[in-house]
């Protein structure tokens, strides 16, 4: 009888320090589970996911390389952004050759001046933009053509001394030389100026000027 329950003691104790053994590994596992979580919630928190990729150094561009769908931004107080549908890098890796540049501006009244031509180049290191062949600037309702422009991050101006042509509304000007303000939202066409109207009838049926 002694050794009968000798052995059915031994085995209870054999079983006893079995489950003990197995919770032990499980609050170990869970513990690892929980040091692991809390340790990716804090990784996440100190290094998000925006900046961690944004450690990735982006592609270079190397001289005389040419880009396709190039873009170019300035930031400030009046921003602008200038795309192109190619460009090509000088080897001194200043200027850009651009090909169907288009270039909007931000006025300092809330105006957007847009300019479009041929091909241009944006010298990275001034950020002053030169425009050439068929230059359409695009403001409000008026429509101005030249054949270059040359854009100043310094001023914040745009100017040309070739002739230059203005549309709006019923009126069409024509004259030489153009300074564009861009905080201002100013253009004057400064000299030769001529003025062509459209549809304006300078005397009513009775005779009598329009009031």
């Amino acid at each position: 009888m002694a050794n009968l329950t000798g052995g059915m003691r031994h085995k209870e104790l054999e079983r006893w320090y079995r489950l003990r053994n197995i919770q032990k590994a499980a609050q170990f596992l869970v513990l690892i589970i929980v040091v692991v979580l809390v340790a990716s919630f804090v990784s996440s928190r100190i290094f998000p996911l925006e900046e961690r990729e944004s450690f990735v150094p982006p592609p270079q561009i190397s001289a005389g390389s040419r880009v396709e769908n190039f873009s170019f931004s300035v930031p400030g107080p009046h921003p602008w952004q200038l795309r192109a549908s190619a460009a090509t890098v000088s080897d001194d890796m200043n200027t850009v050759v651009l090909s169907d540049p288009t270039v909007v501006y931000q006025g300092g009244k809330g105006g957007i001046i847009e300019l479009s031509a041929q091909s241009g180049e944006l010298d990275r290191e001034s950020q002053n933009v030169r425009a050439k062949g068929n230059v359409v600037i695009r403001y409000r309702d008026m429509i101005l053509a030249t054949g270059e422009l040359t854009y100043s991050q310094a001023t914040e101006q745009a100017q040309t001394d070739s002739a230059v042509t203005m549309e709006g509304g019923d009126m069409r000007l024509t004259g030489r030389g153009l300074r564009i303000s861009i905080p201002d939202e100013e253009i004057n066409i400064e000299q030769d100026v001529k003025a062509h109207l459209f549809n304006v009838k300078w005397v009513d049926e009775q005779g009598k000027l329009p009031m």
